[in-house]
Formats: structure tokens, sequence, C-alpha cells
């Protein structure tokens, strides 16, 4: 005797999403013409759709893309994997990570410039995902700046951070 499955209707809108993504990375690699694709690409990162995003990332996830290209798309993935919105943050966290594998400089090179502006932010939230992102690179040197930072801060749930990182990740 087969047992119905109680989330049939769930099981069935998650294989069609798969379906679709599975056709869009299709004719992303099939397209002649990368250069209005990756304009596109661009266009679709901007913009304010966490569900395109959320696409865009996962194709940007699961490509190749050249050193180039990751020098124009890493600044824009490390604002969405420290940005307060947390629906991509994970998702942007997880290109990075994956891309650096082969392509660390440039992830490391662009994260650095960006990092006195993050620093000066004074954001609880988004110090909180960088040291969740400098965790996962394990980019010791910024990690070390930024906990110093947060750890010398007069905003106690700044101080937190310091307090939760060093004891749960021994920074």
């Amino acid at each position: 005797m087969i047992k119905e499955c109680t989330n049939s209707r769930e099981w069935i809108s998650l294989e069609k999403a798969c379906v679709e993504l599975m056709g869009i990375q299709y004719r992303f690699k099939e397209t002649n013409d990368l250069k209005d694709l990756f304009d596109q690409l661009l266009l679709t990162i901007h913009n304010n759709d966490l569900a395109e995003q959320a696409t865009v990332l996962r194709l940007i996830r699961d490509e190749a893309f050249t050193a180039l290209e990751l020098e124009i798309l890493t600044p824009v993935i490390i604002n969405i994997a420290v940005n307060k919105n947390t629906d991509n943050s994970i998702l942007a966290r997880k290109c990075l990570v994956k891309k650096a594998f082969n392509h660390d400089h440039i992830i490391r090179e662009k994260l650095t410039s960006m990092f006195d502006d993050f620093l000066q932010s004074e954001d609880q939230y988004i110090y909180k995902r960088l040291a969740e992102l400098l965790f996962f690179l394990d980019y010791k040197d910024l990690r070390k700046r930024l906990m110093e930072k947060c750890k010398d801060s007069k905003d106690k749930d700044i101080v937190n951070i310091y307090t939760e990182f060093t004891e749960k990740y021994d920074f």
C-alpha cells in the first residue's frame, strides 16, 4: 500500500519550480549573446524583486564566470550578503564562498576595498552579516578588525556581536 504524501501540492510546486530553474539555467548556457545576458543579470540582481534576485544568485553560484565578470559581480553580491535584508544574504554568502575557491583574490580585494565603509556604518545588522561572511571566507585579518571595532563600541548590541562570535566561533 502506497501512502499518499500529505504535502503533495507543495511537492509538485517545488518540482515545477526546479524544472523552471533548470530551464533558465539551460537557456543561460545556450545564449549566443553572453554580453547582453550578463547585462541582464546585472540589472536583475540590482532589482528589488527578491525572487528574481535569488534566481540570479543561484545562476551566479552554479555557473562559471570570467575573472572580469566576477570583478563586476562581486561588490553587488557582497552588498547583498551583508545587507539588513536577510532573504538573500545567505544565498549571496554561498555564492561568495563557492567563488572564493577559484577566485579568492577577487573576493578578498573587493571585500577589503568595501570594508571600511561597512565599519563606518555602525550598524549592528551589517556587522553581524559581515562577521558571518568573514567566518565562512576565513579572512582572519578582516575578522580581527571587525571584532576590535565591535569590542570597542559604545553600542551594547554591537558589543554583543563581539561576545557571541568570540565565544561561539573562537574568533
